[in-house]
């Protein structure tokens, strides 16, 4: 039911302050309303949507705001048709009452750390309030976003793992060379992606999977906001490693 420019506008990050600020408010209005050499120096930007922004947006900035509309609308349509099909409301259920029962006992910084295996998010004074979204792509696992006064924090709602598949995640973390090398240059406080890419040699992609295999292992976490991301050691791992150990070979002190 929205009007086809203001759809354009929501896509384009006309309320994402982090997008503005980046990208240029007139650039985004522009573009959300049809203007191709804006759309250009959008596309071309290195660094706005994630510096994915050919692949994102690059079809759909190409049509009329009317049709960017129609094409969505189907997308959602199909999407939700996708999500019926498969029955994953109690999994989505499940994953709310997770959430909340966390949040109830926990505090907000704790909860979202845990939720999102290992992410920490650092308050910003654009953001009024924080919204958890739980989904289940696992392509996805963590994606943050803003909307107006809000930060959206979307995160892979997994099951309660038992000590035994946490073993397995600890254990596949650390099989891989390239990846104990990443462990070690971020203790060292190499904590960009783009430094650990220079740092490493190996491809920023690359880098992101293996990040995302030690940040699921416990090993890293994720800080910051929109201002600045930055990977550092989570000096609790140690302990939780061993206690893990222990408790899989049932060596744990009563």
């Amino acid at each position: 039911s929205l009007e086809p420019v203001e759809l354009r506008r929501h896509l384009l990050g006309r309320y994402a302050w982090s997008w503005c600020t980046l990208a240029g408010i007139d650039d985004i209005e522009a573009a959300a309303r049809g203007d191709g050499a804006a759309s250009a120096r959008l596309l071309a930007h290195p660094r706005y949507y994630g510096g994915h922004a050919t692949e994102s947006l690059a079809v759909l900035l190409a049509l009329d705001p009317v049709e960017t509309r129609e094409r969505i609308a189907d997308a959602i349509a199909a999407g939700s048709r996708s999500l019926l099909e498969a029955g994953v409301d109690d999994e989505l259920r499940a994953a709310e009452h997770t959430a909340r029962t966390l949040l109830e006992t926990r505090p907000a910084a704790t909860g979202i750390e845990r939720l999102t295996s290992g992410y920490r998010y650092v308050p910003e004074p654009e953001a009024e309030r924080v919204v958890l979204i739980p989904h289940l792509e696992p392509a996805l696992p963590l994606v943050l976003a803003q909307h107006r006064s809000s930060r959206l924090i979307a995160y892979l709602a997994t099951p309660n793992r038992s000590s035994e598949d946490r073993l397995l995640a600890l254990g596949r973390a650390l099989a891989d060379p390239k990846r104990v090398e990443i462990l070690a240059l971020v203790g060292r406080e190499v904590g960009t992606a783009a430094d650990l890419v220079a740092a490493t040699g190996l491809t920023r992609s690359t880098v992101h999977h293996h990040l995302a295999q030690l940040r699921d292992a416990g090993l890293i976490a994720l800080e910051g906001n929109a201002r600045a991301y930055t990977y550092i050691s989570r000096q609790e791992a140690s302990a939780e490693a061993a206690a893990l150990v222990a408790e899989v070979m049932g060596t744990e002190e009563e």
